[in-house]
């Protein structure tokens, strides 16, 4: 199988994108986890300004089909020396599963994370058992297991008042005022 990777831009592509978002959400989680029209133009629009290094592709077959959709961002911190990258969500097409295309997306991955000098790549995958497949594919990949994953929801106005913790206040340099 012949595959082409072509990057989507949030300015050009974005019913495209929001086509594959839908599919991978429905499979992982439900189709109440589909963003909302809203939803998704609000997070298009935060990619569309460009504030944070952010990339979509599209792997596609030698007939144009769609095999497989995936993500990918930039973040930094020391422990991992530096930038480096996220692969936020992959998509892989039913029809081509077990065929090599999730190999295929990892290569491009790889040798997209030399480009920008990122020493790795970090990828989540669902807890639940029945994503047990997808963990063994990124450990057969290469991936380790680096510890559990957490988030917290940021509501938008807090529902009880509460005393949040003070920020601190940047330090005035020795002898400065």
């Amino acid at each position: 199988m012949s595959l082409k990777v072509s990057e989507l831009s949030a300015q050009r592509d974005g019913a495209e994108i929001a086509r594959y978002l839908r599919l991978l959400y429905a499979e992982l989680f439900g189709p109440a986890a589909v963003l909302s029209a809203q939803d998704f133009e609000k997070a298009l629009g935060q990619w569309a300004q460009g504030a944070r290094p952010h990339w979509a592709f599209l792997m596609q077959d030698e007939s144009a089909r769609g095999v497989a959709f995936f993500t990918l961002a930039e973040s930094f911190a020391f422990f991992a020396h530096g930038s480096y990258g996220i692969l936020n969500e992959l998509w892989v097409n039913p029809e081509v599963r077990s065929e090599g295309v999730g190999e295929e997306v990892i290569g491009f991955c790889v040798q997209f994370a030399r480009q920008r000098g990122w020493e790795r790549i970090d990828v989540s995958a669902p807890p639940d058992a029945a994503w047990d497949r997808t963990f063994a594919f990124y450990q057969k990949r290469g991936f380790t297991f680096t510890g559990r994953k957490l988030k917290i929801l940021i509501p938008a106005t807090p529902a009880t008042p509460a005393t949040p913790a003070t920020p601190a206040t940047p330090a005035t340099p020795a002898g400065g005022s």
